[in-house]
């Protein structure tokens, strides 16, 4: 008998998967329940002075963290950090290192995984606009 991937779900939930040490599995689902990885719920865009990105999608919902424009060309040495937007009644602590920072002005992307909130968390996608 053939199975699709929510009866695979279903079925597995009571499972024990063993993997490797030092390997993590990650799974993040869009509004119909598909498997979306770290892809962001939206591109980043600006909104006034800030760099606005949009976290994948786990569940039914994303959120939103905004970082000012000009700390990517001038970093704090202890970076950033704040909360993202709330969705689904949580939100998610976010730090992006200095570092990080630095990286993205040089038009590297990297990737942040938000603290746990609500029993999960995000990956934010940090990109350089324009």
């Amino acid at each position: 008998m053939a199975m699709d991937r929510r009866q695979f779900l279903r079925f597995s939930m009571g499972a024990t998967i063993a993997l490797p040490a030092g390997t993590f599995l990650l799974i993040s689902c869009d509004e119909t329940g598909t498997p979306n990885g770290d892809t962001p719920g939206a591109p980043p865009a600006m909104v006034g002075t800030q760099v606005v990105y949009t976290t994948n999608v786990f569940g039914d919902h994303s959120h939103t963290f905004g970082i000012e424009a000009t700390v990517f060309a001038s970093p704090p040495a202890a970076g950033i950090s704040g909360s993202t937007s709330s969705a689904e009644g949580h939100m998610h602590s976010v730090t992006v290192a200095m570092v990080d920072l630095q990286n993205v002005q040089t038009g590297q992307t990297i990737k942040i995984t938000t603290g746990v909130g609500d029993g999960h968390t995000h990956v934010i996608t940090l990109v350089k606009l324009g």
